[in-house]
């Protein structure tokens, strides 16, 4: 049954992965500089009103401007020139809009990436997953916030969200791509049997379980209740030894005793805005240029020159540093669509 391609059907990929994988060899195991991924929010309307939207989706916030067809290709070829081998669609919800999607895709031409979808998984239905598959998609992840429906159809506030959401996973597994089931942890969860149920299903399915440390977007006063302390963080720690499926984006993924640490990727990973803003990441809501304005590579020049994106962290700096989530994302009213400008923000001695 399985149709999606495999990595061996995407010779430019490979190679791709290849220089990742030596790069980060040569540096000590560490991201470093080296260009890894884009995560695009084309349009952001959604079909569901999740009680903790980072993109303000449920509020309307930009839901009727899409990033255009041009623009994405051309995005996706000066991405392909600066080696970037990850490019992941999120919104909004993707598939409530499937035409646009499926422009979308043919405008990046997955078989140059490992190309993924972000979804709420209520519209995954057979035939999206089959002709999603068939369009070289090569993961795609579906965040569930619980084992128990009533709990995850309350956050999402929408009825048959997690039944829908489950289904999805198993078609996206029965139809060759990664099924990866997303979940946010925070202080505030990360002990509980709540966790451990959602952790433990994951791995009975064969699925990959990718791990979001909570970032306390508009809630700064609740910040020591919402991101993992010390604490929290080696018994993350021991999960990901003792589940060995975890997945997240500052672990080395190459690492096969589940110990090392990878970085925080700000600017190797940026989030792009329906209007073109580049920001570090989707958590960090700091601009660092616009691709209307600029080209990708001094864009992401100019945010290594910042440095504590250039330097490394065994922190993600929206979830963990507190320093830093003191310093630069407190700042009232900031969100993905009014980020604060970088050349406001820092200071002079914020540079390289």
């Amino acid at each position: 049954m399985p149709i999606a391609s495999s990595l061996l059907d995407k010779p430019k990929l490979v190679k791709k992965l290849r220089d990742f994988y030596t790069y980060v060899n040569k540096n000590n195991g560490k991201v470093g500089v080296k260009t890894r991924g884009i995560d695009l929010n084309f349009n952001n309307a959604c079909n569901l009103r999740c009680k903790y939207c980072f993109t303000n989706s449920p509020k309307g916030d930009h839901v009727k401007e899409y990033l255009d067809y041009k623009a994405i290709k051309d995005l996706a070829d000066q991405a392909d020139e600066l080696g970037y081998f990850e490019f992941d669609l999120q919104g909004g919800e993707l598939l409530l809009q499937p035409d646009k999607l499926f422009k979308v895709l043919e405008a990046i031409k997955p078989e140059r990436f490992y190309l993924y979808l972000t979804t709420n998984g209520y519209y995954l239905d057979d035939k999206m997953a089959k002709k999603l598959a068939e369009y070289k998609v090569s993961r795609v992840s579906v965040s569930i916030d619980s084992m128990d429906e009533k709990i995850h159809d309350e956050i999402r506030g929408r009825k048959d969200s997690w039944r829908r959401a489950m289904e999805g996973l198993k078609l996206v597994q029965k139809y060759g791509m990664d099924p990866y089931l997303n979940i946010t942890v925070g202080h505030y969860n990360i002990h509980t049997d709540h966790l451990k149920k959602l952790l433990d299903y994951s791995k009975q399915q064969k699925y990959k379980t990718l791990i979001n440390v909570a970032v306390p977007a508009g809630m700064w006063q609740k910040m020591d209740q919402i991101i993992c302390n010390d604490e929290d963080r080696e018994y993350l720690k021991k999960l990901r030894r003792d589940y060995k499926n975890l997945v997240r984006n500052i672990w080395n993924p190459f690492d096969k005793t589940n110990e090392k640490i990878l970085g925080c990727t700000t600017v190797n990973r940026l989030y792009i805005t329906p209007i073109g803003d580049v920001l570090v990441c989707p958590y960090v809501h700091i601009k660092i240029g616009n691709i209307f304005n600029q080209r990708l590579k001094d864009i992401v020049k100019h945010g290594f020159s910042i440095k504590y994106f250039k330097n490394h962290s065994d922190l993600c700096l929206a979830g963990e540093d507190k320093d830093f989530i003191n310093k630069f994302m407190t700042k009232e009213g900031q969100t993905i669509f009014n980020p604060a400008d970088s050349k406001e923000i820092f200071s002079k001695d914020d540079y390289i």
